[in-house]
């Protein structure tokens, strides 16, 4: 999904437990489009602007601000478990969204791939500074149910190797849905937390207010002028309690379970047989049943939420 401008559209088919994508979902396998990370280089973009506003701390906000600063990328990291499992998920969240709900809310409605939607942001004193966001898909025909436009975030939490979905919008997520919600202007987004045992959908609704703000708060990280300390605190603290706010106003819309969660393995760096795709699955899962101790697998809800 990531690294293409281009709309193509998304398939499924329920029936099967394993389902291939176009080869566009490179990141299934870890794989990313050297051109989209080389349009985000240098640039503060959605998924970093939670670290940015201080929500993980201020050593947090001051190593990003001097990566970017250098020119770097912020994509760029070491080895994670956390974040393999996400990349190699996303597909199967986006799989399972497309099949399990938005089929039957809005049989007329197409996910397309999208990709990285640039944008500008500046604050009163002349700060300004080029930013963007890369939704996971952005939803064709559906105005009649959503108006306003509707994009698609996939979050798979791996939680330490116990991976079960959200029940409910984390505050420190918000700068990032609202960023993409900011720069595709959609007035709607649909946040998927996937995992093999179960899956929820969430609603989130722009809030202009909180865009405007956010976007000040942006313009004087990307500035990195040492005046601009006092009014950045101001600008950010304001963004970290309406986040929380945002957050407890977010809808649970779909409750999916596991019998319905979509597992997706394929890829350009992966096309193998739809058998042996299947039983790499399905060995997937049953180590992750034997990491909890050979108990059955728990209900998608049954390990409270993740806070953290």
């Amino acid at each position: 999904m990531r690294g293409s401008s281009s709309s193509r559209p998304l398939w499924c088919e329920r029936s099967r437990r394993t389902v291939p994508l176009q080869e566009q979902l490179a990141r299934v396998c870890g794989g990313v489009n050297a051109r989209w990370l080389e349009r985000r280089r240098g640039r503060l973009t959605a998924s970093h602007f939670a670290a940015a506003l201080g929500f993980h701390g201020k050593a947090s906000a001051h190593r990003l601000t001097r990566k970017l600063g250098a020119g770097a990328s912020a994509d760029v990291q070491q080895s994670d478990p956390g974040v393999d499992w996400g990349q190699r998920h996303e597909a199967s969240g986006l799989a399972t969204y497309l099949s399990s709900y938005l089929s039957a809310a809005c049989p007329s409605a197409e996910a397309h791939e999208t990709g990285f939607w640039p944008f500008e942001v500046s604050h009163p004193s002349g700060a300004r500074a080029s930013v963007g966001a890369t939704p996971d898909a952005i939803v064709r025909g559906a105005e009649q149910v959503w108006p306003g436009g509707l994009v698609v975030e996939v979050k798979c939490p791996f939680r330490g190797g116990q991976p079960a979905p959200h029940v409910k919008v984390l505050p420190r997520m918000m700068p990032q849905l609202q960023g993409q919600l900011l720069a595709t202007g959609a007035a709607t987004l649909h946040l998927v937390s996937w995992s093999p045992y179960g899956s929820t959908v969430f609603r989130v609704t722009a809030d202009l207010d909180y865009q405007r703000e956010m976007g000040e708060a942006l313009a004087l990280v990307a500035r990195q002028a040492t005046g601009d300390g006092e009014e950045l605190g101001r600008l950010s603290r304001a963004v970290r309690e309406r986040s929380v706010v945002l957050a407890k106003r977010s809808e649970r819309v779909a409750l999916i379970p596991p019998s319905e969660c979509v597992s997706v393995y394929d890829g350009p760096c992966a096309r193998v047989h739809e058998a042996l795709a299947i039983s790499i699955v399905e060995t997937e899962m049953t180590l992750h049943q034997r990491a909890r101790s050979e108990s059955d697998p728990p209900s998608a809800f049954g390990v409270g939420p993740i806070d953290a």
